[in-house]
């Protein structure tokens, strides 16, 4: 059947999965595939005015933003497939045959190393905050951040850091206050911490900082000792999908043994537990965000006027990169 189809469009908001459709296209070639890399938020409109309008949508929706993710799914938007791989997934990694969570993702802070010496370098939340307030110069107007106004991703971690963390407030004061540069684009982000823009990124994702680390060896990471957030990308198949087939074709690889091991060679730890890579042992503190409803309370629109209201009083003298993820 999914030969027959012989088609898959994935909409993404990760660019670092190129490798697994890669390998995926080594084993079936006959299916041609085609990704798509936008914004969480850009994500759900999509697949929501798709869907709304009776036309096809995309096969496959693959996002790290959980709670977007989760919302969809909930409003009917998913289609149920029950994947053979359902039994070897971790708990809180499926949710209701629907979602699943295809990796567990470290949340770190990046620096540049020439920027920042070693002893200054903050290695928990509270060695941040500490940082912030004692010596306000070191990184006023050299810290980027993402955008809780306009990445879903950054508001989900923010939620997370709010319920977590009893000074997530006063950090965040404490951030707003260093006039940060407010941002969408991770690779943006990361490109301003290797070239020196920017001395700091707070909350940024493990294997991607590692992927620019790579090539700049001027990039550190830190896991933070007091805490630090395990995200997965959630994928679910569209209820519109114009080729199913397929995306349960693709969706069984990615939970197989096979395409886990793909995904950890990247250097991106996956979800399954039976699955040997160098990245399989989890650093200490780690607390992961379950795929399921808890997620929805993200989205509750009074929660999240809350939220909005709350950073946006901490964040006034930030600034905010251009939406266009193009632009320097």
């Amino acid at each position: 059947m999914a030969r027959r189809e012989g088609a898959l469009q994935i909409l993404t908001n990760t660019s670092l999965m190129g490798p697994v459709v890669d390998a995926f296209r080594l084993r079936w070639p006959q299916i041609a595939v085609h990704l798509l890399d936008v914004n969480s938020t850009q994500i759900a409109e999509q697949v929501r005015a798709l869907a709304d309008a009776g036309r096809k949508g995309p096969d496959l929706v693959w996002s790290s933003a959980m709670d977007v993710q989760v919302k969809l799914i909930n409003d009917g938007y998913a289609q149920i497939y029950k994947s053979p791989h359902r039994t070897a997934m971790p708990d809180g990694s499926v949710w209701r045959d629907q979602g699943y969570g295809l990796t567990a993702e470290p949340i770190v802070f990046a620096y540049n190393r020439v920027k920042m010496s070693e002893d200054v370098v903050p290695r928990s939340h509270a060695d941040l905050l500490r940082l912030l307030k004692a010596r306000p110069d070191v990184l006023d107007g050299r810290i980027t951040i993402y955008d809780a106004e306009r990445s879903g991703v950054a508001l989900m971690q923010l939620s997370a850091d709010v319920q977590i963390y009893p000074d997530a407030w006063p950090l965040m004061e404490a951030l707003g206050a260093s006039r940060p540069r407010l941002d969408t684009s991770g690779k943006r982000m990361m490109s301003q911490i290797a070239d020196g823009r920017m001395a700091f990124a707070y909350n940024m994702n493990q294997s991607y900082g590692a992927s620019w680390a790579v090539g700049a060896p001027q990039i550190g990471l830190i896991t933070p000792t007091d805490y630090h957030l395990s995200v997965s990308r959630v994928a679910f198949i569209p209820r519109n999908a114009g080729h199913p087939n397929a995306a349960r074709l693709f969706l069984d690889f990615l939970l197989s043994r096979e395409g886990q091991r793909v995904i950890g060679a990247l250097g991106i730890r996956p979800v399954r537990n039976d699955v040997d890579t160098p990245l399989r042992a989890a650093a200490p503190g780690a607390r992961p965000i379950r795929v399921g409803p808890a997620l929805l309370a993200n989205l509750d629109q009074a929660r999240r006027a809350r939220l909005l209201s709350q950073w946006d009083d901490a964040m006034q003298v930030a600034t905010r990169a251009p939406s266009d993820i193009s632009a320097p």
